[in-house]
């Protein structure tokens, strides 16, 4: 930013001179002569409202105060600058004055430079590229500097050049250097550096070489981040810094800067996917520095291995943006975040599709069969990705359709070095790697973009004997609900698919007259134009593929080897999946980094997922999960839990509030899932799966005293009256004498709704279902336990039990209930197809047309959001309704 825009620097002078002296003596003048001598009000003049003599009083010490501070706050400046020190004297509108005589200064001493950088080059090597007679045209000459006669510096706030020479260089004289080499650079955000001009936080400066006590140089892989799909400030603050507060700082040092597609960040809660963020510094540990060696965990097998396999799961570094699977694997959270995304739309086509047969057919909560480990394990992190945030996690209606995006992903996420992420740019990516860990490592990079993958996003072209080698033969039949994934014969027609996406990526550019893939995509965001991956094993490399990736980074193509690269980088990966050596262009970035892995078992299984997400057939549930609840008590408690719905205790009718005990609550919900009880082992497994045994054991004892305490208070009962929570033998379970819960109640009336010897009777079952259904389960609670095991098989067997009371009443004749109990069931699931055929069919016997099509597009429009369409049955009911509208 320059004055008032000014880039020439006499004209910044003149215009911050004329400024300084308009503020310094302008005011003063203009007060002296209008507004003396002050006239000062009375003791009445006080006492009475809105006197004008009062305001005028006022407003003239307000002024004078502002300009006796802005006075001395130049004043202070001026002096700094004469001394070239730096005062610790902090003032209102010192801000402002540091800019004013710095621009006065800097214009006033500025050299008269070159209008481009004055770095002298370093000697150059060029090396053409000699491509076969049937490929592209030849190569552009590829220059590679050999040394870089300058260091880097990040601006932050409140940065001027005068305090950057004075801290780095020891002499704030020096900034003259800084300007001679940055004069006419184009930096990240389009702006254009001149002598004179003010500095924007995020700039990259080159300073000389002798800069001492740079407190970071700029890295792409560290300092840049570019925001993924869903992606927030204070999730990015919370996994690249390790404090999702300082979310604030982002802000600050982003807002204003120009971001792909010309569009500048002004709404902490506005991220578009693309964006690059430039990050503050993650705070440094206090504690000692991290070993290079793998850290163990404490829950070691006593017993030694027969063979020396590796552990990956206890080995891999604790990070908050790394996720690591029980029985091997370690993966980025953004890696969890796409599997979780994949279950929530297989759950969202599973609810869809669910039909009521007939109102005789029995209604169980049925669940699916319990997910593999690892897949638990993605699910759980992605879900506590939302546990410092005052936001609900997303429901799956939310979480699939904010998932949508064209934007290509910009870096792949490979491992972590001591706690912080290793990222690379996909587009010219040419890594090989090798070792008795590559194999491992290259599932997970390969499904970390396959979770990303669509056909707008990315693709992955891999052989087909290499897909089978490393993700097993079921890839074949997976292939078609993978979108992204290409499986090709051989290498061979992979390299040609690479050519004839090098011919077709040209033609694009030369018609959108761009330089390369990057500026097209700033440019015409909504071409769609994939990332491009080729993952491959070629020992001993491939001298053809190697020529082709001479130009990857201008098409946004990349390659992934199991092998050697003559021209790319080369990686030694150990047992433990730590790069031992790195040769090539990113050495430096994978030395000694740790790369996320996946054994071959959890890669399968995730693969599952993805295709299941994108419309692979599934199993119905067919696993009872009915809790048998204990009879009712013929007294009535005086503790009522009610978790249908929004968690609600009563005591004696009255509500009590223990949020502020938040590992209470939540054990007094697990406790009333489990009727019969639950060891304190199984307990601490569900609240405290990631903290160590003995700990984990003094937080439920903690945890049970402040649930005890709350019931005991609000009771007046004393410890030997109740417990509230019994223990039997080793189990802890709710004492059923004095606590009652609605959703025993509630599983007591399905079952007498199951058993109704007549229609009558299973009505009357039914409407106890109906009024005990007051919405999801433990609706506005975030417990991830609680999602995967429990809420959405509860709901569906709720609504099946409403559409069968629904049908009752509409056999009975009393259609306004029907229509009641068909609302409830559509407000409860909105998604659930047959619950909205069945209102809308109901609606349109009633002659309510109008309403019906209302319905009929506020569901059509729900699938749109989903790209799914309706079932061949509802859009034959869909149909009837839309008919005469369009007539």
């Amino acid at each position: 930013m320059t004055m008032n825009g000014l880039r020439h620097p006499i004209l910044s002078k003149v215009t911050a001179a004329t400024v300084l002296a308009a503020l310094l003596a302008g005011i003063p003048a203009v007060l002296l002569v209008f507004f003396w001598p002050v006239e000062l009000p009375t003791v009445d003049d006080l006492v009475t409202p809105a006197e004008p003599v009062v305001i005028k009083a006022l407003l003239l010490a307000i002024v004078w105060t502002c300009w006796a501070l802005f006075a001395c706050a130049v004043l202070v400046e001026v002096v700094d600058t004469f001394r070239a020190t730096q005062s610790r004297v902090r003032m209102p509108f010192q801000r402002f004055a540091a800019n004013l005589i710095t621009t006065i200064t800097l214009a006033a001493t500025a050299p008269v430079a070159a209008t481009r950088g004055v770095v002298p080059a370093g000697p150059v090597s060029v090396t053409p590229a000699v491509l076969p007679e049937h490929s592209l045209a030849a190569a552009e000459p590829s220059i590679t500097e050999t040394a870089k006669p300058y260091k880097t510096y990040v601006v932050k706030p409140r940065d001027t050049l005068w305090e950057i020479a004075r801290r780095h260089l020891g002499e704030p004289m020096r900034y003259q250097e800084i300007i001679a080499l940055n004069q006419g650079r184009v930096m990240d955000d389009g702006q254009t550096f001149t002598r004179g001009d003010w500095l924007r936080p995020g700039w990259i400066l080159r300073l000389p070489t002798d800069a001492a006590t740079l407190n970071t140089e700029h890295k792409t892989s560290e300092q840049v981040h570019t925001v993924g799909t869903d992606e927030t400030l204070w999730g990015i603050a919370e996994e690249r810094l390790g404090d999702g507060q300082r979310y604030r700082e982002i802000f600050k040092l982003n807002k204003g800067r120009v971001q792909p597609g010309k569009v500048r960040l002004t709404d902490p809660d506005m991220l578009e996917a693309g964006w690059h963020l430039i990050l503050p510094e993650r705070e440094q540990d206090t504690r000692k520095p991290a070993s290079h060696r793998p850290t163990v965990s404490h829950r070691s097998d006593p017993s030694p291995p027969s063979t020396p396999e590796p552990t990956p799961s206890d080995e891999a570094p604790a990070s908050s943006n790394v996720v690591t699977l029980p029985g091997g694997g370690m993966v980025a959270l953004s890696f969890a975040a796409g599997v979780a995304i994949a279950l929530a739309s297989a759950r969202l086509r599973q609810r869809r599709r669910v039909a009521v047969r007939d109102v005789d057919e029995p209604v169980s909560v049925l669940a699916p069969e319990p997910e593999m480990p690892a897949i638990r394990a993605l699910e759980r992190a992605h879900h506590r990705s939302y546990a410092e945030s005052d936001e609900m996690p997303p429901d799956d209606f939310e979480l699939v359709t904010s998932s949508f995006s064209i934007v290509p992903p910009i870096s792949l996420k490979v491992g972590t070095r001591e706690e912080d992420p290793v990222s690379l740019e996909l587009s010219g990516l040419n890594l090989a790697l090798n070792g008795p860990g590559a194999d491992d490592c290259v599932r997970a990079l390969v499904l970390d973009l396959l979770t990303q993958a669509d056909q707008h996003r990315s693709e992955i072209v891999v052989p087909r004997e290499d897909a089978v080698r490393w993700f097993g033969e079921s890839i074949t039949a997976l292939t078609d609900y993978l979108a992204g994934l290409r499986v090709v014969p051989a290498l061979d027609d992979a390299i040609d698919h690479l050519e004839a996406q090098f011919v077709a990526r040209r033609r694009i550019l030369r018609d959108f007259d761009a330089g390369d893939i990057p500026e097209l995509r700033d440019s015409e965001p909504d071409e769609p134009l994939p990332a491009l991956l080729l993952t491959a094993c070629s020992q001993d490399g491939n001298a053809y593929l190697d020529t082709l990736m001479g130009l990857a980074s201008s098409f946004g193509i990349g390659t992934l080897l199991v092998g050697r690269s003559t021209s790319g980088t080369t990686c030694e990966v150990g047992q433990d999946y730590r790069v031992t050596k790195a040769t090539g262009a990113l050495a430096k970035e994978l030395d000694d980094a740790t790369l996320f892995h996946l054994p071959e078992e959890a890669a399968s299984a995730v693969l599952h997922k993805l295709a299941a997400g994108n419309g692979m057939a599934t199993e119905e549930p067919t696993r009872n999960a009915d809790l048998v609840v204990p009879p009712p008590g013929a007294a009535e408690r005086r503790v009522r839990l009610s978790i249908v719905g929004e968690p609600v205790i009563e005591i004696d009718g009255r509500v009590l509030d223990i949020s502020g005990r938040t590992k209470a609550l939540e054990l007094f919900v697990l406790l009333a899932l489990h009727p019969n009880g639950l060891d304190r082992e199984e307990i601490c497994e569900y609240l405290w799966p990631d903290v160590e045994e003995t700990l984990a054991g003094y937080r439920f004892h903690s945890a049970l005293k402040d649930l005890r305490v709350a019931l005991r208070d609000s009771t007046g009962m004393g410890d030997k009256e109740a417990n509230f929570v019994e223990r039997s033998g080793k189990s802890y379970r709710i004492e059923t004498r004095h606590v009652d819960v609605d959703l025993w109640t509630f599983h007591r009336a399905l079952a007498d709704a199951r058993t109704a010897p007549g229609e009558d009777t299973k009505v009357v079952a039914l409407e106890a279902v109906a009024g005990l259904c007051r919405g999801r389960l433990g609706q506005g609670l975030k417990y991830d336990w609680l999602d995967q095991d429990h809420r959405w098989p509860l709901t569906v067997a709720s609504v099946k039990a409403l559409l069968q009371l629904g049908t009752l009443h509409e056999r009975a004749g009393r259609n306004e209930r029907a229509l009641e109990v068909f609302d409830q069931a559509c407000m409860l699931d909105p998604d659930m197809e047959s619950a909205v055929t069945a209102t809308v069919r109901l609606l349109l016997q009633l002659g309510r047309i109008d309403e019906a099509r209302l319905r009929v597009r506020h569901f059509k429009s729900r699938l749109d959001a989903l790209g799914v369409p309706a079932s061949v049955q509802a859009q034959a009911v869909f149909d009837k309704v839309m008919r005469p509208s369009q007539q």
